[in-house]
């Protein structure tokens, strides 16, 4: 096994966005991905910029994507609801030691997605990024301070109590939780009744090939590991294609060794998969951190910084490739090879994995694992 603290995108990998064919894929939606045509983000309106899929219904692609926080934690919450259906899923730390994910909804709606849980700083950027109303429930004053000072309200769909439909966030207790849910497509139309401008923003700078780029090292197994209770791993399948994603089912602590279970969505009955796995590197930084005292845990608002370009590994096709993620103004974030040239997703969903740099890759064979690193002050 060898260790690395990445740096500057080299070690041996494509350089260059070069192709080579691969036959032709099903997607698990059953939309079929084609040869070797590149998928440019701008070749029509019903073709998803955010997956580079054709949509059954081009009408949702004329409004604002959808941002749902998700839980992870505690594990009683899971499995979560409609988190299959989401097109883009960002992952990050959070707080003590926990991580939540940011997801994206565009392309298809989902009638319950869920559980929600408080925002943080980061969604600040991804909200500015995709155009996108977000659900959540709630925040500490100082982040929604924040949010409020860069979006204007409809913008932010925080608790609402009431009757579901109209309203398109509720209470759902089906085992004794009172969990928190929304109905993505009701998200819209409250924005749209509530006077919100619901137009489609800029989405575009994302660029899909079905045909993978040449250069890639196999990778079967990707692991992040955020601290001994936040712990997965992507396992690629050869006859599917996509990721399968493997949670965390107890924490690591006194010898007991790391446990997984396969994560899935309560609402479809299907597995958690993606077309793509990215890990990003982004600097983290504490906007607020007061250490533990008198019983009492820390408390840590963490920020990041999503502007600009940073190293990154992207995956597809059971291949890995050394690359960069590039944010320019408020536009998606994209990826390039170290020269520049684009680097094309897969058509379909992607998830973000967001790591602090200097975080550490550990590699075994075809199996990479990505431990986060954030020192405390």
């Amino acid at each position: 096994m060898t260790t690395t603290t990445p740096t500057p995108v080299t070690d041996g990998l494509a350089t260059a966005a070069e192709s080579q064919p691969a036959g032709e894929e099903i997607q698990a939606d059953g939309v079929s991905a084609g040869t070797a045509t590149p998928l440019g983000v701008s070749v029509s309106k019903e073709i998803n910029p955010l997956t580079g899929l054709p949509v059954p219904d081009s009408s949702l692609l004329e409004r604002r994507p959808v941002a749902v926080k998700i839980t992870l934690y505690p594990r009683s919450n899971r499995p979560q609801w409609g988190l299959s259906l989401a097109d883009i899923v960002y992952e990050y730390y959070h707080n003590n030691e926990l991580t939540r994910l940011h997801a994206i909804f565009y392309g298809q709606n989902a009638k319950l997605a869920g559980p929600i849980r408080s925002a943080r700083l980061p969604d600040d950027y991804l909200m500015d990024m995709y155009g996108s109303v977000m659900a959540y429930a709630s925040a500490d004053s100082r982040i929604q301070d924040r949010l409020h000072s860069n979006h204007p309200g409809w913008q932010l769909v925080s608790i609402l109590e009431g009757t579901c439909p109209p309203q398109p966030v509720c209470r759902y207790d089906p085992e004794a939780f009172n969990h928190l849910l929304a109905d993505t497509a009701e998200v819209s139309a409250y924005v749209s009744r509530n006077g919100g401008d619901n137009t489609r923003p800029d989405l575009e700078g994302m660029l899909f090939e079905t045909a993978r780029p040449k250069g890639g090292e196999d990778v079967e197994r990707i692991t992040t590991r955020y601290s001994y209770a936040a712990y997965s791993y992507w396992a690629y399948d050869a006859v599917s294609g996509r990721y399968l994603r493997h949670q965390d089912s107890w924490e690591d602590v006194g010898g007991r060794n790391e446990v997984y279970e396969l994560l899935t969505d309560r609402l479809t009955g299907t597995a958690i998969a993606a077309d793509n796995v990215v890990v990003l590197y982004v600097p983290h930084f504490h906007f607020v951190y007061k250490p533990a005292a008198n019983g009492l845990p820390a408390t840590e608002i963490v920020d990041m910084d999503f502007e600009g370009r940073g190293q990154a590994y992207a995956f597809r096709d059971g291949q890995a490739y050394a690359v960069e993620w590039v944010r320019k103004g408020d536009g998606v974030l994209t990826l390039e090879f170290e020269d520049g040239t684009p680097y094309a997703f897969k058509p379909g969903t992607t998830f973000f994995q967001v790591l602090n740099v200097g975080s550490e890759l550990e590699r075994d064979g075809e199996r990479w694992r990505f431990v986060f690193d954030f020192l405390r002050p």
